[in-house]
């Protein structure tokens, strides 16, 4: 592990992967081997019950609960990557990784789900998000650091709208060229539909993983946004929610 201030001066994102710190369970490979050269955060949270005190549980559990978080973190520091790790007894996980999200000033949320193989195609959700150079940041890392091909998207009610998705979009692949990234790398897609989150899900299914923006200024919140939450919430690939922050 490092000290949490270590990575400030560099220029890679800051992944926070949550695990629960109540079951010792190994990451998939081929999502360590996509972050491993990215800064790392180890979020062990330990759910507690309602009536039950978290000092109590903690007291009872704390060595296990580090002792199932030690190997996840294994697993990247066995691939020379830069990785810090906290374990926390709550009762609210969601709260849990917002704070700790802000405390190691993270850039994106890993939230779980299906893994393949071999990570190799990211959706990119846009809509004009306010964090839009953040995302297209955290994307030129992950795609820096990886073999990974993306296709930017966008889902239009108009044709109005239709026409500003491809502005937005071509602009974004032009951000990421000026980032360094291969333009073959780099597709873009615009769809139609009356529900951006339903279309989405849909479209998500052909990619392995996804990589949207945060909906509101905290993952509790986002949780519960329109679109963000949506997609989090039914798609079974996983995501990387970048923070507005």
């Amino acid at each position: 592990m490092t000290d949490r201030d270590s990575h400030k001066g560099d220029e890679d994102s800051t992944v926070l992967i949550p695990v629960n710190a109540a079951e010792a369970e190994d990451l998939p490979v081929t999502l360590v081997k996509t972050l491993a050269p990215l800064h790392i955060v180890v979020l062990g949270y330990y759910l507690v019950p309602n009536q039950a005190a978290p000092e109590q549980v903690r007291s009872n559990h704390k060595e296990e609960a580090t002792a199932a978080i030690d190997d996840a973190v294994s697993q990247f520091t066995d691939r020379g990557a830069e990785v810090e790790s906290v374990v926390v007894f709550t009762h609210d996980k969601d709260e849990t990784i917002d704070h700790v999200a802000d405390e190691y000033d993270v850039d994106a949320v890993l939230t779980p789900g299906e893994y393949v193989e071999e990570l190799s195609r990211v959706l990119v959700p846009m809509r004009g998000d306010e964090n839009l150079e953040k995302i297209i940041s955290f994307s030129t890392d992950l795609l820096r650091q990886s073999d990974v091909t993306a296709t930017l998207y966008n889902v239009a009610e108009s044709d109005g709208d239709a026409s500003h998705g491809e502005l937005l979009l071509r602009g974004a692949r032009d951000r990421l060229a000026e980032n360094g990234i291969d333009p073959d790398r780099v597709n873009w897609q615009v769809d139609r539909g009356d529900s951006p989150g339903d279309k989405i899900v849909t479209t998500a299914q052909e990619y392995d993983v996804l990589i949207v923006g945060e909906s509101e200024p905290s993952l509790r919140e986002r949780i519960l946004g329109r679109i963000t939450g949506h997609v989090v919430d039914r798609v079974e690939k996983p995501v990387f929610v970048v923070r507005d922050r």
